[in-house]
Protein backbone atom coordinates (compact mmCIF):
# COMPACT_ATOMS: atom_id res chain seq x y z
CA UNK A 1 0.00 0.00 0.00
CA UNK A 2 1.70 3.40 -0.75
CA UNK A 3 1.66 5.95 1.66
CA UNK A 4 1.19 8.58 -0.62
CA UNK A 5 -1.77 11.15 0.15
CA UNK A 6 -3.76 13.20 -2.17
CA UNK A 7 -1.87 16.73 -1.38
CA UNK A 8 1.11 15.44 -2.56
CA UNK A 9 3.07 17.42 -5.07
CA UNK A 10 6.55 15.74 -6.62
CA UNK A 11 9.02 18.26 -7.50
CA UNK A 12 9.39 18.81 -11.20
CA UNK A 13 12.97 20.01 -10.97
CA UNK A 14 16.20 18.58 -9.59
CA UNK A 15 16.28 21.68 -7.03
CA UNK A 16 12.83 20.90 -6.18
CA UNK A 17 13.46 17.44 -5.26
CA UNK A 18 16.60 17.81 -3.58
CA UNK A 19 14.72 20.83 -0.97
CA UNK A 20 12.08 18.76 -0.68
CA UNK A 21 14.30 15.77 0.39
CA UNK A 22 15.27 18.02 3.06
CA UNK A 23 12.08 18.86 4.30
CA UNK A 24 11.51 15.13 5.23
CA UNK A 25 14.71 14.33 6.65
CA UNK A 26 14.66 17.81 8.66
CA UNK A 27 10.57 16.84 9.71
CA UNK A 28 11.70 13.30 10.64
CA UNK A 29 14.47 14.56 13.41
CA UNK A 30 11.65 16.80 14.40
CA UNK A 31 8.89 14.05 15.03
CA UNK A 32 11.37 11.90 16.27
CA UNK A 33 12.72 15.04 19.25
CA UNK A 34 9.54 16.24 19.85
CA UNK A 35 6.25 14.06 18.75
CA UNK A 36 3.81 14.40 16.09
CA UNK A 37 1.61 16.43 18.12
CA UNK A 38 3.99 18.76 19.51
CA UNK A 39 5.85 19.60 16.48
CA UNK A 40 4.64 22.83 14.05
CA UNK A 41 5.01 23.51 10.34
CA UNK A 42 7.19 26.35 11.43
CA UNK A 43 9.71 23.91 13.34
CA UNK A 44 9.82 22.10 10.24
CA UNK A 45 11.21 25.20 8.49
CA UNK A 46 13.53 26.04 10.62
CA UNK A 47 15.34 22.89 10.93
CA UNK A 48 15.42 22.86 7.14
CA UNK A 49 16.99 26.16 7.60
CA UNK A 50 14.25 27.46 4.82
CA UNK A 51 11.05 29.87 4.98
CA UNK A 52 7.91 29.04 6.63
CA UNK A 53 6.12 29.25 3.14
CA UNK A 54 8.66 26.91 1.44
CA UNK A 55 7.13 23.96 3.31
CA UNK A 56 3.76 24.50 2.06
CA UNK A 57 5.03 24.77 -1.12
CA UNK A 58 5.53 20.69 -0.92
CA UNK A 59 3.82 19.92 1.92
CA UNK A 60 0.04 21.19 2.68
CA UNK A 61 -0.17 19.44 6.58
CA UNK A 62 2.47 18.04 8.79
CA UNK A 63 0.38 14.71 7.93
CA UNK A 64 1.39 15.11 3.96
CA UNK A 65 5.17 15.69 5.71
CA UNK A 66 4.89 12.31 7.96
CA UNK A 67 3.38 10.29 5.26
CA UNK A 68 6.70 11.22 2.98
CA UNK A 69 8.57 10.74 6.24
CA UNK A 70 7.81 7.25 6.71
CA UNK A 71 7.92 5.71 3.23
CA UNK A 72 11.44 4.55 3.97
CA UNK A 73 10.00 2.96 7.20
CA UNK A 74 7.43 0.72 5.77
CA UNK A 75 9.83 -0.19 2.03
CA UNK A 76 12.27 -1.33 4.98
CA UNK A 77 9.51 -3.40 7.01
CA UNK A 78 7.95 -4.86 3.87
CA UNK A 79 11.27 -6.03 2.19
CA UNK A 80 12.71 -7.32 6.09
CA UNK A 81 9.20 -9.68 5.99
CA UNK A 82 9.39 -10.83 2.07
CA UNK A 83 9.44 -14.35 2.43
CA UNK A 84 13.69 -16.42 1.20
CA UNK A 85 14.13 -19.56 0.25
CA UNK A 86 16.29 -20.90 3.03
CA UNK A 87 15.48 -24.65 3.62
CA UNK A 88 16.22 -25.51 7.20
CA UNK A 89 13.34 -23.85 8.90
CA UNK A 90 15.11 -22.39 12.46
CA UNK A 91 17.47 -20.94 10.22
CA UNK A 92 14.52 -19.65 7.97
CA UNK A 93 12.97 -17.60 11.05
CA UNK A 94 16.21 -16.72 12.54
CA UNK A 95 16.55 -15.18 9.07
CA UNK A 96 13.72 -13.48 9.28
CA UNK A 97 13.82 -12.21 12.88
CA UNK A 98 17.21 -11.09 12.27
CA UNK A 99 15.93 -8.92 9.61
CA UNK A 100 12.66 -7.55 10.84
CA UNK A 101 14.59 -6.33 14.21
CA UNK A 102 17.60 -4.90 12.19
CA UNK A 103 14.79 -2.67 10.10
CA UNK A 104 12.54 -1.88 12.94
CA UNK A 105 16.02 -0.54 15.20
CA UNK A 106 16.95 1.41 11.85
CA UNK A 107 13.19 3.04 12.42
CA UNK A 108 12.46 2.38 15.97
CA UNK A 109 11.79 6.24 17.16
CA UNK A 110 9.91 7.41 13.72
CA UNK A 111 7.93 4.06 14.56
CA UNK A 112 6.80 5.60 17.79
CA UNK A 113 5.80 8.76 16.14
CA UNK A 114 4.17 6.51 13.11
CA UNK A 115 1.78 4.47 15.45
CA UNK A 116 0.49 7.87 17.71
CA UNK A 117 -0.68 9.21 14.70
CA UNK A 118 -2.38 6.05 13.11
CA UNK A 119 -4.42 6.07 16.50
CA UNK A 120 -6.09 8.50 15.52
CA UNK A 121 -5.25 9.05 11.68
CA UNK A 122 -7.25 6.30 9.23
CA UNK A 123 -4.86 6.67 6.56
CA UNK A 124 -1.60 6.05 8.54
CA UNK A 125 -3.56 3.78 10.96
CA UNK A 126 -4.49 1.46 7.24
CA UNK A 127 -0.99 1.70 6.56
CA UNK A 128 -0.07 0.06 9.76
CA UNK A 129 -2.48 -2.86 9.36
CA UNK A 130 -2.24 -3.34 6.15
CA UNK A 131 1.56 -3.73 6.85
CA UNK A 132 0.57 -6.19 10.21
CA UNK A 133 -2.10 -7.74 7.71
CA UNK A 134 1.22 -8.78 5.42
CA UNK A 135 3.60 -10.24 8.08
CA UNK A 136 0.83 -12.04 9.43
CA UNK A 137 -0.14 -13.65 5.84
CA UNK A 138 2.78 -14.61 4.94
CA UNK A 139 3.56 -16.45 8.61
CA UNK A 140 0.57 -18.25 8.48
CA UNK A 141 1.61 -19.66 4.53
CA UNK A 142 4.91 -20.62 6.20
CA UNK A 143 3.67 -22.16 8.92
CA UNK A 144 1.18 -24.10 6.47
CA UNK A 145 4.38 -24.93 4.67
CA UNK A 146 6.35 -26.45 8.15
CA UNK A 147 2.98 -28.29 8.75
CA UNK A 148 3.36 -30.37 5.50
CA UNK A 149 6.83 -30.78 5.89
CA UNK A 150 6.48 -32.59 9.23
CA UNK A 151 8.60 -30.01 10.74
CA UNK A 152 6.21 -27.89 12.93
CA UNK A 153 3.13 -28.65 15.46
CA UNK A 154 0.19 -29.53 13.01
CA UNK A 155 -2.27 -28.80 15.75
CA UNK A 156 -1.58 -24.72 15.77
CA UNK A 157 -4.28 -23.41 13.55
CA UNK A 158 -1.96 -21.08 10.95
CA UNK A 159 -3.27 -17.78 10.95
CA UNK A 160 -4.03 -17.23 14.84
CA UNK A 161 -0.82 -18.48 15.75
CA UNK A 162 0.70 -16.26 12.79
CA UNK A 163 -1.12 -13.24 14.42
CA UNK A 164 0.41 -14.13 17.74
CA UNK A 165 3.89 -14.49 17.07
CA UNK A 166 4.03 -11.63 14.80
CA UNK A 167 2.58 -9.29 17.70
CA UNK A 168 5.17 -10.80 19.86
CA UNK A 169 8.09 -9.80 17.19
CA UNK A 170 6.66 -6.29 16.85
CA UNK A 171 5.87 -6.12 20.40
CA UNK A 172 9.50 -7.07 21.57
CA UNK A 173 10.79 -4.61 19.25
CA UNK A 174 8.62 -1.92 20.32
CA UNK A 175 10.22 -2.72 24.19
CA UNK A 176 13.93 -3.73 23.22
CA UNK A 177 14.54 -0.43 21.66
CA UNK A 178 12.14 1.88 23.56
CA UNK A 179 13.47 1.26 27.12
CA UNK A 180 16.91 1.93 26.17
CA UNK A 181 18.08 -2.09 25.42
CA UNK A 182 21.76 -2.05 24.18
CA UNK A 183 20.19 -2.06 19.97
CA UNK A 184 22.15 -5.07 20.21
CA UNK A 185 19.71 -6.87 17.26
CA UNK A 186 22.04 -9.96 17.08
CA UNK A 187 20.43 -10.62 20.65
CA UNK A 188 16.86 -9.33 19.98
CA UNK A 189 16.43 -11.38 17.21
CA UNK A 190 18.22 -14.70 18.70
CA UNK A 191 15.45 -14.61 21.62
CA UNK A 192 12.61 -13.87 19.05
CA UNK A 193 13.95 -16.98 17.34
CA UNK A 194 14.16 -18.88 20.27
CA UNK A 195 10.74 -18.42 21.48
CA UNK A 196 9.33 -18.96 17.93
CA UNK A 197 11.42 -21.87 17.32
CA UNK A 198 9.58 -24.02 20.95
CA UNK A 199 6.49 -22.20 20.12
CA UNK A 200 6.13 -23.87 16.86
CA UNK A 201 7.83 -27.22 17.81
CA UNK A 202 10.86 -26.60 15.76
CA UNK A 203 14.31 -28.15 16.92
CA UNK A 204 15.56 -26.42 20.14
CA UNK A 205 17.57 -23.09 19.94
CA UNK A 206 18.96 -20.88 22.90
CA UNK A 207 18.72 -17.11 22.85
CA UNK A 208 22.37 -16.66 22.62
CA UNK A 209 23.17 -18.88 19.49
CA UNK A 210 19.44 -19.05 17.87
CA UNK A 211 20.78 -22.16 16.06
CA UNK A 212 20.05 -25.73 17.11
CA UNK A 213 21.62 -28.21 19.16
CA UNK A 214 23.84 -30.61 17.75
CA UNK A 215 21.72 -34.00 18.74
CA UNK A 216 18.51 -31.71 19.45
CA UNK A 217 16.97 -32.51 15.98
CA UNK A 218 13.39 -34.35 17.14
CA UNK A 219 10.45 -32.82 16.20
CA UNK A 220 6.91 -33.10 18.26
CA UNK A 221 4.10 -33.59 15.65
CA UNK A 222 1.48 -32.27 17.56
CA UNK A 223 0.85 -30.00 20.92
CA UNK A 224 0.10 -33.54 22.81
CA UNK A 225 3.60 -35.06 21.46
CA UNK A 226 5.41 -32.00 22.67
CA UNK A 227 3.74 -31.91 26.17
CA UNK A 228 5.32 -35.84 26.31
CA UNK A 229 8.67 -35.39 24.79
CA UNK A 230 9.38 -31.87 25.51
CA UNK A 231 10.51 -28.66 23.15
Amino acid sequence: MSTARVTRRDPATDRGRRTRSALVAAARGVFEERGFAATRMGDIATAANVSHGTVYTYFDTKEDILAAAVEDLIADLRESIRAVEIVDPVARVAHANERYVAAYAAHARLMRVFEEVATTDAHFREILNDLRRTHANRVAASIRRLQAEGAALVDLPPEPTAAALCAMVEGYARHWFENGASHDTQTAAGTLTMLWARALGLPRVTATTATPHAGETQIPRTAESAKQGGT
